[in-house]
């Protein structure tokens, strides 16, 4: 009865500080005097710019996919040696900040050809975009073939081969996995607004936030923006029931018994493909940036440190205050999510948190600029608290389905017994439930610090005056700094990640020891 009392708390909270502001911002807009007449300037070229996101967002989804499959397979159902190290190093890109990554690629462009203007382009952009993304995919594959009873492919082995297997059984099995990588890949990419930004391409968010804030016509941003939202909205509840059903990074399968299947002679074959792909997407750009920094001596780095230095304990205090509010919301949701708890209240508020997740970052932080900037709202608009409130509604999402499937993997039995011996509710998820998924909520915690360390588009449109923050300070001074001081600023960001993921790295596996 508490838990149940406690959900209902969180989503009324959930609705007020994100829900409303984004009824209101489109309301408010609809019965602006100007609705009809920004209406009247969405014209064909609005919709091919639209089309082109599409095509881009859908080729990135294509490759990130494709690419994951094949490392899932190599690395969760192969004997390929230190393949958990692999997967480690593998994941590097996705908690670095995407405008790193692109500062990195734009850095090797011009060390190769003495200019940039070749990483200025749809096809460098669908090859950063994907190199980024495809650990993710790796990850939600990885996670559906790491849950297959292992006794389906060892019957399926005695009557057939291995490459049927995999095609006939494995694939159909983790199609939902499959169907979840793509959707999830293609609204990061429709909404991502730092790589195309930074590369000086023209796309859908590029140009809503041109809207916004160059022309002032929020009314304008708010019409071009709402057809992202639909064509996002409709794809992740079109799919909703893969998303349901995809393991979607289940962590801490230990008591499943995998089937891992011998390389034999493709071992140096497969040896030299995760090597080609570590250079490209992780090696290399840290490489290229550490080179560019140091060149010319160490003078263009300590410069960038000194810049940087006042915005590092801004930056991890606001990132660690988000990701405890999103996986404390997250694990409140599942929690009731799984045990079935008011179902026409469940689905409403997982409605709720899919809209808040598909809704462009540049959207979210306009419809939160028109909500709270008004004098009764001052001590949220113009505090740290606007930030930490976007974040919790961009990213509750993630880590409600990341605890709802650790929850999912809990056997019954153990809530069964404690229910017969009269343990109260509180005292079951305290005592038992919470210290068996600990590992999932550590790094449920994690992955909400790291999304929350590197966004840019919410911040950039929400942080208070007069404050610094990180990536904010980066992205603003690169604009006319020199390509030195660029990279020296960028490799800092780099490196305090890798340092941070060390650290929590460390602490996961004293979690894990106990």
């Amino acid at each position: 009865m508490k838990t149940n009392f406690l959900y209902i708390v969180t989503y009324f909270l959930f609705s007020l500080f994100v829900l409303v502001p984004i009824i209101y911002t489109l309301f408010s807009i609809l019965f602006d005097n100007s609705f009809l007449d920004n209406l009247s300037l969405i014209n064909s070229a609005t919709f091919l710019l639209m089309f082109r996101s599409i095509v881009i967002a859908s080729l990135i989804g294509l490759l990130s996919t494709s690419f994951g499959s094949v490392l899932a397979f190599l690395l969760y159902k192969t004997n390929f040696p230190f393949r958990n190290s692999l997967k480690l190093i593998l994941l590097i890109p996705l908690f670095i900040s995407p405008y790193i990554i692109a500062v990195a690629w734009k850095d090797f462009f011009f060390l190769l050809f003495g200019n940039q203007k070749i990483v200025a382009s749809y096809q460098a952009l669908v090859l950063i975009l994907s190199s980024i993304f495809t650990p993710f995919s790796m990850l939600i594959i990885g996670s559906a073939l790491s849950n297959i009873n292992s006794k389906i492919e060892e019957s399926a082995l005695l009557i057939t081969n291995r490459r049927n297997v995999v095609l006939k059984i494995l694939l159909p099995l983790i199609k939902p996995a499959l169907v979840s990588s793509f959707v999830l890949v293609f609204i990061f990419s429709i909404s991502e607004f730092s790589v195309p930004a930074y590369l000086g391409i023209k796309l859908f968010t590029t140009e809503i936030f041109t809207q916004f804030s160059a022309f002032y016509n929020h009314s304008l941003a708010f019409i071009q923006s709402a057809l992202l939202i639909l064509i996002s909205i409709s794809l992740l509840f079109s799919e909703r029931k893969y998303l349901s059903e995809a393991p979607f990074l289940s962590i801490g399968t230990k008591g499943n018994v995998q089937k891992l299947y011998e390389l034999n002679k493709y071992k140096i074959g497969v040896f030299v493909f995760l090597v080609v792909y570590l250079s490209y997407s992780v090696f290399l750009p840290y490489f290229v940036l550490f080179f560019q920094s140091f060149q010319l001596g160490i003078g263009a780095f300590a410069e960038a440190f000194n810049l940087l230095k006042s915005t590092i304990f801004n930056s991890i205090s606001l990132a660690l205050t988000s990701a405890f509010f999103i996986v404390l919301i997250g694990f409140i949701v599942a929690y009731s999510s799984v045990k079935g708890r008011s179902i026409r209240l469940q689905k409403s508020f997982d409605g709720i948190l899919l809209i808040a997740f598909a809704i462009p970052s540049i959207i979210l932080g306009i419809s939160f600029i028109k909500f709270y900037n008004q004098p009764s709202l001052n001590f949220i608009y113009a505090s740290y608290g606007i930030i930490v409130i976007a974040y919790i509604g961009k990213f509750t999402f993630i880590a409600t389905k990341l605890i709802a499937n650790a929850i999912r993997q809990v056997p019954k039995s153990l809530d069964e017994q404690a229910v017969m011996q009269a343990v109260s509710e509180p005292k079951r998820i305290w005592k038992i439930l919470i210290p068996i998924i600990a590992p999932t909520l550590f790094v449920t915690f994690v992955i909400s610090f790291i999304l929350s360390f590197g966004e840019l588009g919410l911040t950039m449109m929400l942080y208070p005056p007069g404050t610094e923050i990180l990536p904010i300070k980066v992205f603003t001074i690169m604009a006319n700094a020199s390509q030195s001081l660029v990279s020296s600023m960028t490799l800092i960001v780099f490196s305090l990640t890798l340092f941070l993921m060390l650290i929590f790295h460390w602490i996961y596996l004293k979690i894990n020891r106990r």
